[in-house]
């Protein structure tokens, strides 16, 4: 049988990824674009499209900050 604290340990969670924020946004012809910045390393990611302004203010991970990640 099971010790009690065993019946209740979780799995371990992933680390948490360091994000990039918008710093600039706009309209373009295509739709939404913006400019992000990792207030850790200081990062710059130039204009990019991003499909919606949800999208943009969720952020998107640091290249520099989380190497080994892809970004969506």
């Amino acid at each position: 049988m099971r010790r009690q604290a065993e019946l209740f340990e979780r799995p371990p969670r992933p680390p948490a990824r360091k994000l990039m924020h918008v710093r600039d946004a706009g309209y373009a012809a295509g739709g939404v674009i913006a400019e992000f910045k990792c207030g850790r390393c200081g990062h710059e990611s130039g204009w990019l499209h991003i499909g919606t302004v949800t999208e943009a203010k969720r952020g998107l991970p640091c290249p520099k900050c989380n190497p080994g990640e892809i970004a969506a």
